[in-house]
């Protein structure tokens, strides 16, 4: 089976169809949507998801991907606005089987990207999601050098995952970096 998860509406949802060859629609929107004739011929279910919290929005968004993936492929056709970027970014994340845009009423397929993180770096950004940690009790609580720490940390901070806490030299997740480890 395959499943179509959408934000597009009118044509551009229709003309994702037809490229995936979906056999169900899953319709994410936030607030209210408005159903265009198009929309109705279609075969699926609507979500709305209604949250202000980014990583709320998209631990949402992982569970319908997670879900369709247990009955088949999953594609993914997203745009801009709303809830696209963080549809395409979750999409990305949990490794769907495409992903398409909608550009000047065109659906374009456009290619898969990989969060390049490390297991170390995924173990420190896992820690500091629960507290902030100076750096010799990320090493201890990993069990790698606190050289290794430092140039863990530099990267993630580089990459927008952590940042530096003015008190005591400890380190804490942001939001982007929440975001990875949904």
């Amino acid at each position: 089976m395959k499943t179509l998860i959408s934000n597009l509406r009118g044509q551009c949802l229709f003309d994702a169809s037809v490229k995936t060859q979906a056999d169900g629609i899953i319709s994410l929107h936030e607030g209210k949507y408005h159903r265009t004739e198009i929309d109705s011929f279609l075969k699926g279910g609507e979500i709305i998801i209604e949250t202000d919290d980014p990583i709320v929005a998209c631990e949402r968004i992982s569970e319908v991907i997670d879900g369709a993936k247990k009955h088949g492929e999953v594609f993914v056709a997203s745009s801009n606005g709303g809830l696209g970027s963080f549809i395409s970014f979750v999409a990305n994340k949990n490794g769907v089987d495409g992903m398409f845009t909608c550009y000047k009423d065109k659906v374009i397929r456009i290619p898969l990207l990989k969060l390049d993180i490390s297991k170390s770096k995924l173990k420190i950004i896992q820690l500091l999601n629960h507290e902030d940690l100076s750096a010799i009790e990320i090493g201890k609580q990993i069990g790698i050098s606190r050289a290794m720490v430092y140039k863990h940390l530099n990267g993630l901070i580089e990459m927008g995952l952590v940042k530096r806490s003015p008190l005591f030299e400890k380190y804490s997740i942001t939001k982007a970096g929440k975001l990875a480890i949904i």
